[in-house]
């Protein structure tokens, strides 16, 4: 196995085996969100079951109840923001980036607290003369945006849990 670590960055060339013997570590998590039933809490649930990770209902305790023998994942907040990348010659702004920013901290029994943070970047422009196709564009980006965060929260999951 070759590992470069540098900046926050690791090159594994055998992650699919460490992945796996660290699912068999984590058989279920524990899930507090902040929203219960929002987009990035569903995203996240989404992603925990396709990497086989059982999800124990903790849902909807304002309180996540730390069991001694489970991990939980306590989602803090999300937040987006719109950044004006471009306008047009009328002033009107036409290009936006938007920027996902999820806080999470991880609680594995008798270890520390380690919070994890994700940020996702989309740009996207606006067409003036098609307000439902903006609107409708802009869905699909926040969808597959949460959908990403959901991804690289998992994968920051695995990395910090291998860390312990």
């Amino acid at each position: 196995m070759i590992m470069f670590e540098s900046c926050g960055y690791r090159l594994c060339t055998d992650i699919t085996e460490k992945k796996l013997q660290i699912i068999n570590d984590i058989n279920s998590i524990s899930l507090c969100s902040y929203d219960p039933f929002g987009p990035i809490t569903r995203a996240i649930m989404t992603e925990l079951r396709v990497n086989q990770i059982g999800v124990v209902d903790y849902l909807n305790n304002d309180l996540c109840i730390r069991e001694v023998h489970i991990p939980c994942l306590h989602i803090l907040g999300a937040s987006e923001k719109y950044i004006t990348t471009f306008v047009f010659q009328n002033g009107k702004e036409a290009g936006y980036q938007l920027v996902l920013h999820i806080r999470t901290n991880l609680f594995i029994p008798n270890k520390n607290c380690c919070p994890i943070n994700i940020r996702v970047y989309r740009s996207f422009i606006r067409n003036p003369g098609s307000a439902l196709f903006n609107d409708t564009q802009e869905n699909d980006i926040r969808k597959d945006m949460y959908r990403d965060a959901a991804q690289q929260l998992i994968h920051q999951l695995f990395l910090r849990f291998d860390d312990f």
